[in-house]
């Protein structure tokens, strides 16, 4: 997934008319950048190792880059002890191709290596045949035994309610996550709310499509977007994204630029966040706007109308709107 949300420090700045002072651990993990904030608690010394240790563990169960870890084995049908996180993240994707009828699939992973989305690169376009005999067959494991399994369109979520975990389990309250695009955030900045706003994917305009905030009822609030203007290559002219319809076998070809997903509530679900933005994207905007408000999904759509960009967002989405 191409991640465009930002949390932009300009626009903080701009928004709140002062410098942070919150206690915030950086650093780079699945080849992209992580930020949090915590404003709740004096600096811990033992945080940053805790984070980066965390974060290797989940690089080490989820990479499709690394060869060693416990996915490129898997899919090399290698003998290795199970693993429970590897499982029930396992489980659950399957509960949400479910859900979103196969438009987030994690066994699309043949599919995303063969268009060359994945470790190894290519600039040219596969064969059909060699495109439909890696379709995934449903959402079952055992229809698609013969099949990689990549995790891209929800680890990244997945880290970040991982990383909350760890940092609740300290008894923390009020932090910000952000790994490469993929946000969490919980209570609040120490004198105002924590902003998230989404980018605009027009390189000749700074200012965000919109910015969200956290309700005080809500404990936590994901927000995670899929877009294609980031991650494509072209090939005689014609654009090819990133991201692959898993029940065509082909990248996606809309007009849609990008969705953002936002999930507020009592319980951490950047990961839901994640795999639903890619789906929503996928499923094309008619069909995504439809699906995320019959479902109470707060979305936002920015598609290409005659050139410009433009928005839609379902009820959900306005009334998170800071």
């Amino acid at each position: 997934m191409t991640l465009v949300v930002r949390y932009l420090f300009i626009s903080l700045l701009l928004l709140t008319g002062c410098v942070s002072n919150e206690n915030q651990y950086q650093g780079y993990i699945f080849g992209t950048y992580y930020n949090i904030k915590i404003s709740d608690s004096p600096n811990l010394n033992t945080i940053q190792s805790s984070i980066d240790l965390k974060l290797r563990e989940i690089d080490m169960l989820f990479s499709n880059y690394k060869s060693e870890s416990y996915l490129m084995r898997f899919n090399r049908k290698e003998k290795q002890a199970t693993n429970d996180d590897f499982t029930n993240l396992l489980d659950h994707s399957i509960e949400i191709c479910k859900f979103v009828n196969q438009n987030f699939n994690i066994f699309a992973g043949s599919l995303v290596n063969l268009w060359g989305f994945g470790p190894v690169k290519r600039m040219s376009v596969p064969e059909e045949d060699d495109i439909e005999n890696i379709i995934p067959k449903g959402c079952d494991s055992s229809d698609n035994d013969h099949l990689e399994i990549d995790f891209s369109a929800i680890a990244k979520g997945y880290a970040v309610d991982e990383i909350a975990r760890l940092l609740d389990d300290q008894n923390l309250n009020n932090y910000f996550i952000d790994i490469g695009g993929e946000i969490l955030v919980k209570g609040n900045k120490i004198k105002s709310p924590w902003i998230i706003c989404i980018e605009n994917p027009d390189t000749q305009n700074s200012k965000p499509i919109e910015c969200l905030s956290k309700k005080d009822n809500e404990k936590y609030m994901a927000v995670a977007t899929s877009g294609d203007y980031r991650n494509f290559f072209t090939l005689d002219n014609k654009r090819y994204s990133h991201t692959i319809n898993p029940k065509t076998g082909f990248p996606i070809s809309n007009n849609l630029t990008s969705v953002s997903v936002a999930l507020p509530g009592q319980f951490r679900h950047a990961g839901d966040a994640d795999a639903l933005a890619t789906a929503l994207n996928v499923m094309g905007l008619k069909e995504g706007f439809e699906f995320a408000v019959n479902n109470s999904i707060a979305a936002l759509f920015i598609f290409r109308s005659e050139g410009e960009f433009s928005i839609r967002m379902t009820p959900s989405f306005e009334d998170i709107i800071h």
